[in-house]
């Protein structure tokens, strides 16, 4: 056996996007892996039944989001076969596969029509609305060669992972399976996702925002109805939204019997720190809206980090009888599969465990559940459940990392709880080095996690085996902030970052090293990204505790986030709508870390993406050349080209395992 190496991302296989079909036993799963040649990824769809061998579907190796027909007989999935993303469907009995959109500008989500035979798609399409793929581009040289310019007129106007929003915008399009012309439905300069559709295919709903300020308030999206009942006509209705305002929805699904609409919310006032939380609209009185299971403080969603990312689902779905609703729950560093009475506001867990599902189905008589796991040393396997027994066991369906595994030493963490001087339990965990000898003293990396209105959790981590296989120990902890332990310990540190949750980090430390006594507390290091990337900087510029620093695509000048994230002006309300270029800047200078620059002497290493667009890359410029300039403390600073925020986890593979370098290299060094 052998200890974990960066080029091991090339040999892992990550499954998810679980779809049951609703005729026969037959399900399916992507395969996502890592091409060392292409520098990409490659997805294909596998099929799998308990007590079945799994076996390949498609073959890619760009093939995602597969869906059943209602009938069972087809299976449509999103392919980039043509050169664009569109949607082509095979029969469920096997055969090739026949193209059904062929769309200029692709395909990024579709759901199926009721009948079978007609779809409902979010389309990217320009005010020239649908073109065919194949259309010849007749334009002149001043046009072509002008294409890359960037007009921006709107407040909301780029989003990290997706770029600059440009002309293209995703519409909601009505095509067939069969052939014929597809029909735009939506227009305008609104954003479209997430369809649903009721049982008689009439009505259609998804998550938009509308109106004059919709780039304006793009953090709280509505939901919205379509009259589709007349598929012969080329003129549609007008949406209508439905959802309340004060409430951010998403995540639309009819009820089986058609009088009720579901959807996850949460509270726009609370910033994103709140629990995703369940509501039911009945369609007759949208004014009769209520939250579901209000006294279930846990989030209807999987809130769980890993930087390797198996491909996540979490729908909706119910019971034969739609008495109950399934959802996946975030819940103390766990996330697990729940059963929802609805109606009288009963939560179950179907499972339970130190594990992290981040994707499953149920099937039609909601007799089986299939779902995607990841733990510690396992970043995915598919396991099914009889989610009708009162029985947690799982039983394994396929573990496509198995022969991997069993060639790798892993180390598996300990999990510990405590509390920081009047604050509430928090969950930590320690991470031994490989191969640890009894007496032997250790160094030990502190890390925090992004968000902060996520959660470490019982999921794999590269970056944290990377490490451990390294020599080092990893600290991690779920301080206040964290989601997956109720509203009021997220909401905590809306206003105010470095206060109590540096007090929870720092206790976490302290507890750890009492607990733990491998670990040489002369020989620390604290590593973070984003929001872990600001506490880290927060922790270097008011503590000289660590003999090396490593931050990650972090907050550095709150003034100059404002005016440059994809969430810029939002801020402004964490900062109790004081505005940066106002004299009155006082929140902006306290909660920035850039103000503490001069107290950094720790050795300290920058990475940063120079396509975040989340927080950009001159907050990381900022940063380096403040410490540069003072020459207090080494420092480095690492660029990643063409690279969004989340490159850790989803960023071209030779760039990941780079980054995995840089890091021993740094603690090499200085720890």
């Amino acid at each position: 056996m052998r200890t974990i190496a960066g080029e091991d991302l090339f040999r892992f296989t990550l499954g998810g996007d679980i779809q049951i079909c609703p005729s026969k036993k037959l399900a399916v799963y992507v395969e996502n892996q890592a091409d060392r040649k292409t520098n990409s990824y490659h997805t294909r769809i596998i099929k799998i039944w308990p007590g079945e061998k799994p076996e390949p579907f498609t073959h890619g190796p760009h093939d995602q989001s597969p869906q059943f027909s209602p009938d069972g007989k087809w299976l449509a999935f999103i392919s980039k076969r043509s050169g664009e993303k569109q949607i082509w469907v095979m029969s469920t009995a096997g055969g090739e596969a026949q193209q059904v959109s062929h769309i200029d500008g692709g395909i990024e989500s579709f759901i199926w029509a009721p009948d079978s035979r007609t779809f409902y798609a979010t389309a990217l399409l320009t005010d020239a609305g649908i073109v065919d793929e194949n259309a010849t581009d007749n334009d002149d040289d001043y046009v072509k060669f002008n294409k890359d310019v960037k007009v921006i007129t709107e407040l909301s106007h780029k989003m990290d992972g997706i770029g600059f929003y440009g002309p293209r915008r995703p519409h909601i399009i009505r095509l067939t399976r069969d052939g014929g012309e597809p029909v735009q439905l939506t227009f305008g300069p609104y954003r479209h996702s997430q369809l649903a559709i009721s049982q008689d295919g009439r009505q259609l709903f998804f998550s938009s925002r509308y109106g004059e300020d919709y780039d304006r308030e793009s953090f709280e999206h509505h939901i919205y109805v379509l009259d589709v009942s007349d598929t012969q006509s080329s003129k549609p209705g007008q949406p209508q939204r439905i959802s309340p305002p004060g409430l951010s929805a998403s995540s639309p699904a009819m009820h089986p019997h058609g009088e009720h609409l579901f959807f996850i919310g949460t509270r726009t006032e609370d910033l994103g720190y709140d629990n995703p939380s369940l509501y039911v609209l009945p369609l007759s009185h949208p004014d009769q809206i209520r939250m579901i299971a209000p006294w279930w403080d846990r989030p209807f969603a999987d809130e769980s980090l890993s930087d390797m990312l198996g491909p996540a689902s979490n729908p909706l779905r119910f019971d034969a009888d739609g008495s109950h609703i399934f959802s996946l729950t975030s819940y103390n560093g766990t996330v697990q599969l729940a059963r929802i009475d609805w109606q009288h506001d009963q939560v179950e867990l179907l499972t339970k465990g130190d594990h992290v599902y981040y994707s499953y189905d149920i099937s039609s008589d909601a007799q089986l559940a299939i779902l995607a796991k990841s733990t510690p040393t396992n970043p995915s396997q598919i396991e099914w459940l009889e989610s009708s027994a009162s029985s947690y066991d799982t039983q394994l369906l396929t573990n496509p990392n198995q022969e991997l595994l069993a060639s790798l030493k892993l180390s598996t963490p300990a999990r510990f709880h405590y509390h920081a001087e009047n604050g509430p339990e928090i969950d930590g965990w320690v991470l031994p080095p490989v191969d640890r000898e009894e007496g032997k003293k250790y160094p030990a990396v502190l890390e925090i996690h992004g968000g902060p209105m996520m959660m470490y959790a019982d999921s794999f981590f590269l970056e944290f085996q990377w490490l451990a296989a390294h020599g080092y120990g990893v600290i991690y902890t779920n301080p206040r902030g964290s989601q997956g332990y109720g509203r009021e310990f997220c909401l905590a540190i809306q206003h105010e970052w470095g206060n109590l949750d540096y007090q929870d980090i720092m206790a976490g430390l302290e507890t750890a090293l009492a607990e733990t006594p491998w670990i040489d507390k002369d020989r620390l290091a604290v590593a973070g990204g984003s929001y872990g990337g600001y506490m880290t900087n927060w922790i270097i510029g008011h503590s000289q505790r660590f003999k090396a620093a490593i931050t990650m695509r972090s907050v550095v000048d709150w003034k100059a986030m404002v005016g440059t994230g994809d969430g810029g002006w939002h801020w402004m309300r964490r900062a109790h709508d004081q505005k940066p270029w106002q004299s009155d800047d006082d929140w902006y200078r306290q909660q920035s870390p850039i103000t503490y620059v001069e107290n950094i002497t720790t050795p300290l290493l920058i990475e940063h993406q120079e396509g975040d667009l989340r927080c950009p890359i001159e907050q990381g410029e900022i940063l380096y050349t403040a410490v540069k300039y003072l020459n207090k403390a080494p420092v480095k600073f690492i660029r990643y080209p063409e690279e969004f925020h989340g490159m850790s986890r989803n960023g071209k593979p030779w760039h990941r395992i780079f980054r995995l370098n840089t890091f021993t290299d740094w603690l090499a060094q200085y720890v």
